[in-house]
């Protein structure tokens, strides 16, 4: 994936995974190369029963360094005043120089 581009992941979980009923949703990335991270939660996603999508911006994907960085939903649920917390399996996006390495209109 190049970067500087405004992608929308579309994460799958599994048929058993029910997002409706989630308190809350996080969408994390991360890079071990330089540290960069980025969480998406609230109306930055779109939550469907066991899907996630979730956009970027230009700016975002531009801070990502060159090489992998790790993709992963984390999930709350309130049962009876008890916190649950699940997360999926962690994903990797590979990003690549773009010839354009800014901003643009």
């Amino acid at each position: 994936m190049y970067k500087g581009i405004t992608p929308t992941f579309t994460l799958t979980l599994p048929e058993s995974v029910d997002l409706s009923t989630a308190a809350n949703v996080y969408v994390s990335f991360a890079s071990k190369v330089c540290d960069v991270s980025l969480q998406k939660s609230g109306d930055e996603l779109t939550v469907e029963r066991n899907v996630v999508s979730v956009f970027l911006t230009q700016e975002e994907t531009l801070s990502f360094p060159r090489g992998e960085t790790a993709v992963q939903i984390n999930w709350t649920y309130n049962e009876g005043g008890v916190v649950k917390r699940a997360c999926s399996t962690i994903a990797t996006v590979s990003w690549t120089d773009n010839l354009i390495n800014g901003v643009i209109a």
